[in-house]
This record gives structure tokens, C-alpha cells and sequence, in this order.
């Protein structure tokens, strides 16, 4: 797990997790940017609106919760690094539950991506330090975990790792990892819409 100082190495870390209107504040923001997509996240939104402090982020509570993500590419922005999910079998970015001791959501996904990376904190760098992206998604039951099938409301942030050579994945979340062009992911389904905003929304500061 990271340490507080590389954390603010990457970021400058709020002092608490984002509050509900904190929350709700940045969804209306982004669906300002991004209008098309407005009805894709009322789920989200209304999530939001029902539920307050904790009960945002605790994985028990089966009506959905909080997870954070981290797209993360490589220096020339061309390819975004994926992993296949142990228990989903499924290429996805890196990414999972939120922490009540996590000081932020971009937080969050920092130590998610660094725990199951093993990226070096100093060789992962924020974008644009705000949400990238939203998504509600729902995640089967688990009978093993006597989990129902329940929502992921996910909040995704956009890093650029500037050494990519070494990857050491978390064995007991991942079975392997590729940096995938973006080429190959133009069409697809869960990522062709993310690597079109990136290079959409491609700003002088991404290259620096």
C-alpha cells in the first residue's frame, strides 16, 4: 500500500472522503461536459441522492456503492493498460471498493491501481486531479461471498505511467495484463467510448 507522502506526491489529497453534495456536485459538472450522457448515469445520480456518508462507499450495501478506477496509459498516450479480472474473466482497468480510511476518491484509485499494478507511486501521474469518467454497472452474485448482485457506481480518473516496462500484478485479483492499443479498442464495447474521450479531451498538459 502507498504511503501518505507518495499519495501527495501524485495529488494534493483532501483531508476527508467527498460528501454527498461534494458527490452529486461533481456528476453535475460532468454531465454539463458530457450531455449525451445524462441519462446514462440517473442511476448514479439517484443512488446519490439516497444515500449519505458510509453507506456511499460500504460494500455491503447491496442497493449499489461507490468503487473508484484508474485508466492508466502510456507516455504517448496510444495504449491503456488492462487486466483480466481473476474472479469475472474479464479485460478491465484497474480499479475496485473504496476504503473509509481512503482520504479522497482519486485516492482510492491510485491505491487500487498501485496494489494491483505494483506500478511505483512516483511513476503514476494524474491527468486532469478530477473525475475522468462515470459509470454504473452491475456486478453478478457472488454465492461463494453470499453477495447478491448489486450496482457498482464507479468513478474513474485518467492517469499517464510514465514506466510502463514493469507490471507485477496482484495474483489474487488478476491473471494477466497487456498494454492494449488503442487501435484494438476502438470498437470495443466497454473501452472504445474511453479511448475516444481521451483523445477528444487531449490537452497540451497530457504531453507534458
Amino acid at each position: 500500500m502507498f504511503t501518505n507522502a507518495e499519495v501527495r506526491h501524485i495529488i494534493a489529497a483532501k483531508k476527508c472522503m467527498e460528501t454527498q453534495s461534494e458527490i452529486l456536485q461533481l456528476l453535475q459538472n460532468y454531465i454539463k461536459k458530457y450531455p449525451l450522457e445524462q441519462e446514462g448515469l440517473k442511476r448514479f445520480v439517484h443512488f446519490v441522492n439516497q444515500h449519505k456518508g458510509e453507506q456511499l462507499i460500504d460494500r455491503k450495501n447491496f442497493t449499489g456503492h461507490i468503487t473508484a478506477s484508474a485508466f492508466i496509459v502510456n507516455n504517448e498516450a496510444n495504449r491503456l493498460l488492462l487486466l483480466k479480472h481473476k474472479a469475472l474473466n474479464r479485460w478491465l482497468q484497474p480499479g475496485g471498493h473504496v476504503d473509509a480510511t481512503d482520504p479522497s476518491l482519486m485516492a482510492a484509485a491510485i491505491r487500487e491501481a498501485l496494489e494491483e499494478t505494483g506500478i511505483s507511486a512516483t511513476d503514476l501521474n494524474s491527468v486532469y486531479n478530477t473525475v475522468f469518467d462515470f459509470d454504473s454497472h452491475f456486478i453478478p452474485a457472488n454465492d461463494r461471498k453470499h453477495e447478491p448482485g448489486h450496482y457498482h457506481h464507479d468513478v474513474r480518473f485518467l492517469f499517464k505511467c510514465s514506466h510502463p516496462a514493469f507490471i507485477n500484478i496482484a495474483q489474487e485479483e488478476s491473471t494477466d495484463s497487456n498494454w492494449v492499443p488503442f487501435a484494438q479498442l476502438v470498437d470495443n464495447e466497454d473501452f472504445g467510448r474511453i479511448v475516444q474521450k481521451i483523445q477528444e479531451r487531449r490537452e497540451p498538459s497530457f504531453d507534458s
